[in-house]
């Protein structure tokens, strides 16, 4: 049950890397369209 329980963790812990890295690169993207009013480039697919 540990070994599960760990891989949750780890899984859990390389999702929230994978998000923190998403939000950084919207950030950027936001500070170069910044402020004009053209949508940044970066999106998500499946956010139509």
């Amino acid at each position: 049950m540990e070994e599960k329980e760990k891989k949750n963790s780890e899984r859990d812990e390389k999702k929230e890397e994978e998000r923190k890295k998403r939000e950084a690169e919207i950030d950027q993207e936001l500070e170069q369209t910044f402020p004009a009013s053209d949508p940044p480039s970066f999106t998500m697919p499946g956010n139509d």
